[in-house]
């Protein structure tokens, strides 16, 4: 199995193609980031980086079996005004490069191709199925992990359906440590305590008793109940550990990083286990 993948990100495709029992002889990855370029490198040495979608076009590649990607979101978000100066949607400066993903694929012809991408305005929707010839599939990780956070998932791979609902718990993940936890406390500034109130009372309060939590983002105190957990008399963020565990990632994937780092990172990143489930219609499709 030859895999392209763009916007790699940490590569949660090859741990998900390891999951599902798919064996690469190469993948190839397009990510401009430094920081998830360290974490495959470390974990996939073998990966090859092709750089900047922007010169796909000059990619030296065999024939593809899988086409993988997450364009960009951030103006497809339905969080975000649609009407903004900075033109949302996928004309917007990042979500665009939807246009660069279609690309690839008409020029590369994979045998199979997956997409992924945040639930959004209908017409986005109904213009990115229209390209891609496929409607989308609606999964919320929530079904496999203990977050919410759903996300539209365009494949040619067929028989594609819901994972089965494990019933994951929050409670079963969260850490205890106390001692390990103290790097994650968040200072109780009076901007905070404002804005989020004690920790008891407070925002705090929602994820520290939660079977669910909210959308693993980038800065976990963006939404209500997405990351602060009420801790030594105040808050905690979500633990790396946690936020690992929350993306059904292995447990010490992005060690190699700064909590900053890995908190953007996993935020940015794939729900392994939904993948996964996604790629196993296609194993039992090369091997039928």
């Amino acid at each position: 199995m030859k895999v392209l993948s763009l916007f790699d990100g940490i590569s949660c495709g090859q741990v998900a193609l390891e999951r599902a029992g798919i064996a690469v002889d190469q993948y190839f990855a397009s990510e401009i980031d430094k920081t998830p370029i360290k974490v495959t490198q470390y974990h996939y040495p073998n990966t090859i980086q092709l750089g900047d979608i922007s010169g796909h076009e000059a990619w030296d590649l065999p024939k593809i079996d899988l086409l993988i990607g997450g364009s960009p979101c951030q103006d497809l978000s339905r969080g975000r005004t649609i009407n903004s100066s900075k033109g949302e949607g996928l004309e917007g400066d990042r979500s665009q490069l939807f246009w660069r993903y279609l690309e690839v694929l008409r020029t590369r012809k994979p045998t199979f191709f997956l997409l992924e991408n945040v639930r959004m305005d209908k017409k986005h929707e109904e213009v990115i199925s229209r390209e891609l010839g496929v409607q989308p599939i609606l999964i919320n990780s929530n079904l496999v992990s203990y977050q919410n956070r759903e996300r539209l998932y365009w494949t040619n791979i067929p028989g594609v359906s819901q994972p089965e609902d494990q019933q994951v718990n929050f409670q079963d993940f969260k850490d205890n440590d106390a001692e390990y936890l103290q790097r994650f406390k968040v200072k109780d500034t009076p901007s905070r305590l404002k804005m989020w109130g004690s920790g008891v009372s407070g925002s705090c309060k929602n994820v520290t008793a939660a079977e669910k939590i909210n959308c693993i983002t980038l800065k976990q105190d963006r939404w209500k109940n997405s990351g602060l957990v009420e801790f030594d008399g105040f808050c905690r963020y979500l633990s790396t550990r946690e936020l690992e565990l929350g993306q059904t990632l292995p447990v010490g994937y992005t060690q190699m990083l700064s909590f900053r780092q890995s908190e953007k990172v996993i935020g940015n990143a794939w729900t392994v286990d939904v993948i996964a489930h996604i790629l196993k219609n296609l194993k039992e499709e090369v091997e039928s």
